[in-house]
């Protein structure tokens, strides 16, 4: 039974690396979004340096390269107003 709790922890550790990768790419993606949002269109301006937490990520549309049209929802420092745009990636 050790080596069963052995396992189930080494298990649960890697889910959680998995998590936290994921979790870093998608918040990269979404600054990304949001400073070539700010380069072409002046929108959303310094909201990729100032991104302090990514809420939401839901896809809208998916395409046949791989790439996907999401909503994001995301916090700003400075602003308790929860901020929201559209990403492709």
């Amino acid at each position: 039974m050790g080596l069963l709790m052995k396992w189930a922890i080494v298990g649960a550790a890697v889910v959680g690396i998995g998590f936290w990768i994921a979790e870093g790419v998608e918040r990269q993606n979404v600054r990304d979004c949001l400073e070539q949002s700010s380069r072409q269109y002046g929108i959303k301006r310094n909201h990729s340096v100032y991104l302090t937490d990514v809420i939401d990520v839901e896809v809208y549309q998916s395409y046949g390269d791989g790439t996907a049209t999401r909503f994001v929802k995301y916090l700003i420092q400075g602003s308790p107003d929860l901020q929201s745009t559209t990403c492709r990636w």
